[in-house]
């Protein structure tokens, strides 16, 4: 065992002690701050890369399983501790599923991402963790969830140039014949149209201008038609436009 190992046991056992201190408070009901006290020493030393294996070899998947742990009150740990901890969790790559089970660091992180009281954003941490480590049970390759744009735009021309690679030596091997008119095996019907094999990658834009796409107009408000209503209704119910007029055989009466 050298040196560094040593300190990583040492840190480890530190871990451990504000672990049982913070529990042994929250009973007490007191604040439990010893983790949060040495928070700031462990990200610092976790984030050496060079030290990752030594980390993981020394145990300290279950030292960080139970930091982020509830207290003995259900309570979640601080937040800062929850975020720095997933944070450091992204950067080891190669935990694998038998470390996860004897730290018990999936079931506490599924816990996290379950958990509708955490932060929206440690629970998205949580889910990305969770598909990178299930990701070679199902023997999966590209995550597309965790890509950018740009990077899922370049995946999808990566593919693309190898089936269109495939396509164009299938379509060198078989070529039709009798195409044009007066060939051998030119038919005069119609044939049933082939599907298109085409990879559309990059979205066009749109040439349509939105100020110039006539919009429908608007509707009457309410009050106009209210009033139109009730204006015709007064017109059948007046009793002048109702009234019968009599009528002269003589024509006397009749308006000139």
């Amino acid at each position: 065992i050298n040196s560094s190992d040593d300190r990583i046991m040492y840190m480890i056992s530190q871990m451990k002690e504000a672990a049982d201190e913070d529990r042994r408070l929250n009973q007490a009901g007191q604040a439990a701050v010893n983790k949060l006290g040495l928070l700031k020493l462990v990200i610092k030393q976790l984030n050496k890369h060079d030290l990752q294996n030594a980390f993981i070899d020394c145990g300290i998947l279950g030292v960080l399983a139970e930091w982020l742990s509830p207290l003995p009150d259900n309570s979640l740990p601080h937040i800062t501790i929850r975020t720095e901890i997933l944070k450091i969790l992204q950067i080891y790559p190669q935990i694998n599923t038998d470390m996860l089970k004897q730290s018990k660091l999936g079931r506490v992180v599924m816990g996290l991402y379950k958990n509708t009281k955490e932060r929206f954003s440690n629970r998205e941490m949580a889910r990305k963790l969770i598909h990178q480590w299930a990701r070679p049970i199902f023997g999966l390759n590209d995550d597309y969830s965790a890509m950018s744009r740009e990077e899922r735009v370049d995946a999808d021309l990566r593919h693309m140039v190898k089936s269109r690679k495939r396509r164009r030596k299938t379509e060198e091997d078989v070529k039709p014949e009798g195409e044009k008119p007066g060939d051998k095996n030119f038919i005069m019907r119609a044939r049933v149209p082939v599907p298109s094999n085409t990879d559309y990658v990059i979205r066009p834009r749109s040439k349509i201008d939105n100020d110039v796409v006539k919009r429908p107009k608007k509707l009457a408000p309410k009050l106009e038609k209210l009033n139109q209503k009730l204006a015709n209704k007064k017109k059948l119910t007046n009793p002048n436009s109702l009234r019968s007029s009599s009528v002269c055989l003589t024509g006397n009466k009749m308006p000139l």
